[in-house]
Parts: C-alpha cells; structure tokens; sequence
C-alpha cells in the first residue's frame, strides 16, 4: 500500500460531499448508535455529532495517524485501530445501529486479501446489525465497453503525459470506457498520485455488490445510482465530456 504523503490534501478530499455520504440520517428509524468503519479523519462522524449529538459513535479504522486526527476532529467518538468488524461493539448495539460504509469499500477490495475481503463480508451479514449503509464509486456492467474515441482524444489532448503513462501501466488503455470513467475519478488527485493511481477505484460493478448481500437476512430500504453533480460539470469544463455512466452508487439495507 502506497502511503498517503498529503493528510491534509486527501481530508479535504473526503470532507467533499459529506451530506451525500450521510444519506442515511434521513432514513433510519430508531437508532441512537452510528458506527463508521474507514472512518478515516473523523469528518463524518464530527458532522453527525453536530446532526445528533445524543447519538453514540464509533470510528474504526486502520491507520493511526488518521485514528488521531478523528480524535482531534471529533472528540464525542470511540476509535478502534483495527481493520476488522467490531463484534465487540457490534454485539450491544445491534438493534440501534448502523454500520456505515463511506468510500471504503473500494479500498478494502484494494488493500485487503482475498479471503480478508470475504472474511469482512461475512462478519458484517452475520453481525446483525440493524442497518448497513453504503456509498462509494462504483460502476455498472454497461460501462465496461468501447469508449467514444473523441472523449479519448480530449483526455489525452489535455492530460499530463506522465500521468497517462502511470495510470495506462496500472490499468490498461484510454480506448475502453471504465478505464477511462476510472482516469476521470481520479485525475485531480495529485498530491497523493502515486497511492490514488494504484487503487482500484472500480474493483466490483453495482451488479456484484448485490449479488453478495444475502436477501433473506438484509432488505434494500434506498438505492440510487447516480453521478455526483460536481464531478460532471468539473469533467465537462476540463475536458468537454459529457459523462453518462454513473459512477457512485448509495444504498442502506435493513435487517429483516
């Protein structure tokens, strides 16, 4: 795992949008407990203390230097340095929770094993836990397909050529749309490019993130798959492209 060289540079990143991560506020129904897996400088949980300062809240996350920034940024919250579920916390609170899951899982895919990433899955579903609320990037199977040459060109007409280069070794050719749907979420990441440009952004489609949850444990209550409004206009204005594909997909499940 690359380390992130800019903590300042990549919160900021992750301060973007914060009301469309906490999607779920508005949704959930009788629960006094949050808990935030990956959850990084403590931004979200600070903001849903600020939402609902009775609410009891939980960080997890696997690096140290960002467990102490959350502390700093959120004081009100309990941090656990692991990147394992919390039964421990989990096993109280089970009937008043939500566990979220915040641009987080494409690094889980990304830095964990195979069977780590299976072994999360299964702790998670088997937690019973009251809700489960994801958002994070993710495409659609539609998207894996021939890209439009032209939106091809103006990338590369208007990209820095080593940029393409290390992007293109990692994941492949321009000429196909999910790799280049996967350069335009990323190409602003500069300060920290040498760890953003190795992580797979995209590593399961929205077809495969529902095939995994098991329906007769868990109910979808709110899906939506969508484009951030933001990061099609910036592409329009850098490039002239006019991105269909969504690429960020929310969804809050619900213990049956």
């Amino acid at each position: 795992m690359e380390a992130i060289v800019n903590y300042d540079t990549y919160s900021l990143g992750m301060k973007k949008s914060i009301k469309d991560k906490l999607f779920f506020e508005g949704l959930v129904e009788d629960v006094d407990t949050v808990i935030d897996y990956g959850c990084a400088d403590g931004q979200m949980l600070r903001q849903i203390h600020i939402d609902f300062p009775d609410w009891r809240l939980y960080g997890v996350d696997s690096d140290d230097k960002m467990i102490k920034k959350a502390m700093t940024n959120c004081g009100s919250a309990e941090y656990i340095l692991s990147d394992e579920v919390p039964y421990n916390i989990i096993k109280d609170v089970s009937d008043n929770a939500v566990f979220n899951l915040s641009s987080v899982i494409h690094e889980i895919y990304s830095y964990l094993s195979t069977d780590k990433v299976s072994k999360f899955w299964n702790d998670l579903f088997k937690s019973g836990v009251k809700y489960i609320a994801i958002r994070d990037l993710m495409l659609g199977v539609a998207a894996f397909r021939e890209a439009d040459i032209n939106d091809t060109a103006s990338i590369l007409n208007h990209s820095d050529e080593s940029a393409i280069c290390d992007f293109c070794t990692n994941w492949g050719n321009l000429t196909q749309q999910n790799n280049l749907i996967h350069y335009l979420m990323k190409y602003r990441y500069k300060d920290n490019w040498a760890r953003e440009v190795t992580e797979n952004y995209f590593p399961i489609t929205v077809e495969q993130l529902l095939s995994i949850i098991p329906t007769e444990q868990y109910k979808s209550v709110y899906f939506s798959h969508y484009i951030l409004p933001y990061n099609r206009s910036k592409i329009f204005e850098d490039f002239g492209i006019d991105l269909k594909d969504n690429t960020h997909v929310k969804i809050l499940l619900e213990r049956r």
